[in-house]
């Protein structure tokens, strides 16, 4: 059986944010099966002042522990901040106490001290040491950093396989900084340089990376798709709470940013409070600003007539961003462009439909699902979508079992494993 060498410098990073994001839930997934659950050795691979060094499995556990501690996914709803005070927002209440978006400096320092201390120090072993033959997993998407896999070149006998979320900055850079293009860009050059194989989350992205790839002459690389699965945390047994039993909201999950079209929904709800008033449904934008988020920002805060209706929560806890979708009117995912659309999956395991822009990687996420897709950037038509949806009964109300059939770990993994053992074999 090959050793499993796992990138960890993505999860490593975890103490600068309160929560994770959905690359940041996909590489989560993938550390607890492999440490837990890969029947051969299994390392973590990390970069230090002293080089790029793997640790051993029950290091790199303990530190899972921490990690998830601090992404509080677990946390009771009545410990969380944020939630209760989106909960007041929905009924009408006031809920003073309020928290950053990000931990402070020195709270981002004491998270790092937490997380070393969990796994305890140690200089480790050099990647140039890996067992012979090892698999290299990078699904973190920070291969723009090059210094840090450059030890693959002293090692051609380990099978290198990256995952590739999107390259949606290169295919819409008008949305996008250019400086959040040109680490796309990098990231694809090194991808180019280094990956012996790929692993995407849809066909969308598929076809998009292998076009790319053989504009650099990289034809030849094997892209394994496997749809992402509902993350275990959005399946575990729970109770709805009483509290949210009488709001009317949507809820739309996800980084703040231009091709999220946050914006989009802002403007939507402007007409809805100028058509309907008071009696306008409440919108909940569950995410953190992203590096394009100031003109949203900005226009929620001098819009003032939609700021009863519509709360930014940053910062919400697994168990309470679920709550919120369970009890929601639809989640929206209005996004220009995605490279899968996690939320989709996840609200639809809840029973929730779903509206969708109509593009093609939200047609593979939620492909037998309650989802209606709508026209990207049609104002109009988003309104529509929304003021019939909030005249309907919320599905939690209507008590009629959701006949979606969700996608488990446990069936993303048996996809993972055979495509990993076909490429070892190949490569014999």
């Amino acid at each position: 059986m090959r050793v499993v060498a796992l990138d960890f410098t993505n999860l490593a990073l975890s103490p600068v944010e309160f929560t994770p994001r959905g690359i940041d839930r996909v590489e989560l997934g993938y550390a607890h099966h492999f440490l837990n659950h890969w029947p051969g050795e299994c390392v973590v691979v990390l970069p230090t002042l002293w080089g790029v060094r793997f640790y051993q499995r029950e290091r790199a556990l303990r530190g899972l522990v921490e990690i998830e501690k601090q992404w509080q996914e677990r946390i009771a709803l009545s410990q969380d901040a944020v939630y209760l005070r989106t909960k007041a927002f929905l009924n009408g209440e006031e809920f003073r106490a309020k928290r950053p978006t990000t931990p402070k400096v020195l709270e981002q320092a004491r998270r790092f001290i937490l997380l070393l201390s969990a796994m305890g120090f140690s200089f480790g072993r050099s990647c140039k040491k890996l067992p012979k033959g090892a698999i290299y997993l990078n699904v973190g998407q920070l291969e723009v950093f090059r210094p840090f896999l450059v030890w693959l070149n002293k090692r051609p006998d380990i099978c290198s396989v990256f995952m590739i979320h999107d390259l949606i900055p290169i295919e819409i850079p008008e949305h996008h900084l250019s400086i959040g293009v040109k680490l796309h860009e990098l990231l694809v050059k090194n991808t180019v340089e280094f990956a012996r194989a790929l692993i995407v989350p849809s066909e969308t992205v598929r076809t998009s990376v292998a076009q790319t790839m053989a504009q650099h002459g990289r034809s030849d690389v094997p892209i394994h798709v496997e749809l992402l699965p509902v993350p275990p945390e959005f399946l575990l047994p729970t109770t709805t709470d009483p509290g949210l039993t009488n709001t009317s909201h949507f809820i739309v999950c996800g980084v703040i940013d231009l091709h999220k079209e946050q914006m989009l929904l802002l403007k939507v709800w402007q007409k809805l409070v100028a058509r309907r008033g008071a009696k306008a449904p409440k919108l909940v934008i569950a995410g953190r600003p992203g590096v394009t988020s100031r003109a949203i920002i900005d226009f929620f805060r001098e819009c003032r007539e939609i700021h009863d209706h519509v709360i930014i929560a940053s910062g919400l806890s697994t168990p309470a961003l679920r709550q919120l979708m369970i009890n929601a009117r639809a989640l929206l995912m209005p996004s220009l462009a995605e490279g899968f659309g996690l939320p989709i999956v996840e609200a639809l395991a809840q029973g929730t439909p779903v509206l969708a822009s109509d593009i093609p990687a939200h047609r593979e996420a939620g492909k037998d699902g309650a989802v209606t897709y709508v026209t990207p950037g049609n104002l109009d038509a988003w309104l529509y979508h929304i003021e019939a949806f909030a005249k309907k009964p919320k599905a939690i109300d209507r008590g009629q079992a959701s006949s979606y059939k969700p996608k488990t770990s446990t069936d993303y993994f048996r996809g993972i494993e055979v495509f990993l053992s076909q490429l070892v074999r190949s490569e014999s």
